[in-house]
């Protein structure tokens, strides 16, 4: 294959369609639900928000840095970060992620956070944003459908680093919906595009980033068939009474059972990569 004479733009672009035409599209609802954003939340607050701070830990910020967080969701990474540097514009498009969110900067304090409160495919760079922005992060937040256009307006508002996270090879959600999505929606099911494309892509447009490989999720205990249930439909599009049936037989069939909880292993392969746009 000629690598050097693939479109990876166009590559995303038919992934993500094929992807969002499998019936998956009910996923980016979940977060208008606020109380599946305070879940999401409470969730980022386990081990003493182990995870933010390592993220926090490895940018290149100063008491002076101002950040964009695309995608911000409750506000995992700009809460914390907030006490690190001058100011974040945080865009969350999601009004349940936006409701905690606002609540949570009302907790902790947090005079210097704006919230735009649009998809970062529909921003205009100029007049929503007020770059530029010494860091720019996506953290796990690049369901977008031109990953192109998207690096680009990132570019046009960056005059320091950007970071972006990103899945590597099959996740566990993947797996489990490769083997029953067809029996849940009567279609194939289709993944997200991977951080292979992204790799790809900004190699074709001249960027060369450093990448770190890591391991994030964990096993999730569940105590009975119904706590799994609630937790994992909205995962798999569920909305129905027959899906949820169909959904329950095949968790009961596939998860480890250990001491009378149902045992999900939620770990998946992760990337990072960052660049520094002065470097360019």
């Amino acid at each position: 294959m000629d690598y050097q004479n693939i479109d990876w733009s166009k590559v995303w672009i038919e992934q993500m369609e094929k992807h969002l035409q499998c019936g998956n599209k009910k996923k980016a609802s979940i977060w208008e639900d606020k109380e599946s954003a305070k879940r999401f939340w409470e969730m980022s607050q386990k081990d003493n928000q182990k995870r933010a701070r390592e993220t926090i830990r490895t940018l290149n910020i100063t008491p002076q840095s101002r950040v964009l967080d695309i995608g911000a969701g409750p506000g995992t990474l700009a809460i914390p970060l907030s006490k690190e540097v001058n100011h974040i514009t945080a865009v969350e498009p999601s009004m349940g992620m936006i409701e905690v969110f606002e609540e949570n900067m009302g907790d902790y304090g947090c005079n210097n956070i704006s919230i735009v409160k649009k998809r970062w495919e529909d921003i205009d760079v100029e007049k929503d944003l007020d770059g530029p922005y010494d860091v720019v992060i996506a953290s796990f937040s690049l369901g977008m459908p031109d990953i192109r256009k998207s690096i680009e307006d990132m570019l046009a508002v960056a005059s320091g680093h950007i970071y972006l996270y990103w899945f590597a090879g099959e996740t566990s959600w993947d797996r489990h919906s490769r083997n029953i999505w067809l029996q849940l929606h009567g279609k194939e099911y289709y993944p997200t595009p991977k951080c292979d494309i992204i790799y790809n892509l900004l190699y074709q447009m001249g960027i060369y980033p450093n990448m770190e490989t890591f391991t994030l999720g964990r096993t999730e205990v569940y105590s009975s068939m119904n706590e799994v249930i609630n937790n994992l439909s909205n995962h798999f599009s569920v909305s129905t009474d027959n899906q949820q049936e169909i959904l329950e037989q095949y968790m009961e069939k596939t998860l480890r059972k250990e001491n009378g909880n149902y045992i999900y292993d939620a770990r998946s392969t992760r990337v990072k990569m960052w660049w520094n746009t002065q470097d360019y």
